[in-house]
């Protein structure tokens, strides 16, 4: 039986590691963060960091060499150190990620993982793009802006 890896399962395992370790790169390399305070300020840990920075851990650096991508991890990067509304940093999170998929980014790593996969005839993450988006803060209404108390009670940590 074939497996069925959906893109938001590719996208959990490649591009958000690959994200957070651009991000930690930068916090360290460029802003000199000790990786323990890298680690509080993306919410992994210090190992973690430490596995970004050698690059045994979200290392794609195709995505590392998109301009796109670079500059919305400058712009990741500021808002944590500024310390920005989470929300406001997870939706630029979001937006990196949305390119990558909506830029067929992650197709040779799907193809790879599922070989039997038509990577030139899938358009799926495509059509992500073709919808337009109410997560932006300019688009949301005040009614729409404040989690419900359910939500705020939500706790998961991802490593």
């Amino acid at each position: 039986m074939n497996t069925m890896l959906l893109p938001a399962e590719i996208e959990t395992k490649t591009s958000v590691p690959a994200l957070r370790a651009l991000v930690a790169k930068r916090l360290v390399k460029e802003y000199h963060f000790s990786q323990n305070d890298t680690a509080k300020l993306i919410g992994v840990t210090q190992a973690a960091i430490s596995n970004y920075l050698r690059g045994t851990r979200g290392n794609l650096t195709s995505f590392g060499d998109d301009e796109r991508i670079q500059d919305i991890v400058g712009e990741i990067t500021t808002m944590m150190i500024e310390k920005h509304e989470l929300s406001d940093i997870i939706a630029k999170f979001n937006e990196a990620c949305s390119i990558i998929r909506g830029n067929r980014m992650l197709c040779d790593i799907h193809k790879k993982l599922e070989p039997s996969l038509d990577v030139d005839n899938c358009h799926v993450c495509e059509m992500d793009n073709d919808t337009p988006s109410n997560s932006s803060p300019s688009n949301s209404s005040p009614s729409n802006s404040s989690p419900s108390n359910s939500s705020q009670n939500f706790n998961i940590s991802l490593k």
